[in-house]
């Protein structure tokens, strides 16, 4: 007789780790130099799933200050975040036309638990956390995909601002909103795949608001080992800008660092 197939597993578990020449978000750089990044995702056959991911940060961008930058009464030096974790959990599913939505929930972490500073009119120092919750829903057809982003927590601890990044003395920072829209288009020469996006940050009470748009070249392969080739790896470049920056001050960095200027970013990374 013949055999008989084993069913199906019910969920899968994978990993991911890769490097990075920089850790671009949205059009804004994060790590001042390569990044170390990975993740575990367990997908469920339902659609549900769930992981974590991390990647090392730049201190200067995640709460680092030096002493006397901020006009405080203090003017203490302050220790920043270096590393992001995220965990998240959502739900996904294609129907039969080929249409597929994508459901998530993700909090953003920094386990070292070094907060924001606020400065208030006063040049009173006020601090929060960093971390952030965003939501969000993705629908995709062929070879796009538009996402709506928003973040229910106050933007990354910031408090409400004036102009000049003066805290106000109400009103927080919830409600940040981010469209993207994304295509990946396989090429038919060389394995490569085309992918290019746009997207737009709104940052109500802050001037972070900007539009960022990417274009870049991916490749999967396999590595070479001493038996049969690795499979999983893929290598990438892409170029990354801004326009329509609300307020560039908002994307200098605590030691001065142009967070948002234009990139090109090269990552090398495998799944399995």
């Amino acid at each position: 007789a013949p055999a008989v197939a084993e069913p199906a597993p019910a969920y899968t578990l994978s990993y991911n780790l890769g490097i990075y020449s920089h850790y671009m978000f949205r059009g804004v750089e994060y790590s001042d130099g390569p990044a170390l990044q990975g993740g575990i995702d367990w997908a469920h056959s339902s659609g549900f799933y769930l992981g974590t991911w991390a990647s090392n940060l730049d201190p200067y961008s995640y709460g680092k200050t030096d002493a006397g930058y901020l006009l405080t009464t203090t003017s203490k030096s302050t220790r920043g975040n270096h590393l992001e974790t995220d965990f998240y959990a959502g739900y996904a599913h294609t129907f039969a036309n080929g249409v597929g939505v994508n459901v998530l929930g993700n909090y953003y972490a920094y386990l070292e638990g070094h907060k924001a500073n606020n400065v208030d009119p006063l040049g009173v120092n006020h601090r929060n956390t960093i971390d952030s919750f965003e939501a969000s829903i993705a629908l995709s057809y062929s070879y796009f995909t538009y996402t709506y982003f928003n973040v229910l927590t106050d933007y990354y601890g910031l408090d409400k601002t004036d102009k000049n990044f003066n805290r106000l003395k109400s009103g927080g920072t919830s409600g940040a909103d981010y469209h993207e829209l994304k295509v990946a288009y396989p090429l038919p020469f060389a394995a490569l795949t085309l992918g290019a996006k746009v997207g737009y940050q709104r940052t109500p009470g802050l001037q972070g608001s900007e539009g960022d748009f990417a274009i870049g070249l991916t490749r999967n392969f396999a590595m070479p080992g001493a038996g049969k080739p690795t499979e999983g790896w893929s290598a990438n470049a892409t170029y990354t800008d801004t326009f329509d920056v609300d307020n560039e001050n908002f994307y200098l960095s605590a030691d001065g660092r142009d967070l948002n200027e234009r990139q090109l970013t090269f990552y090398v990374k495998r799944v399995w």
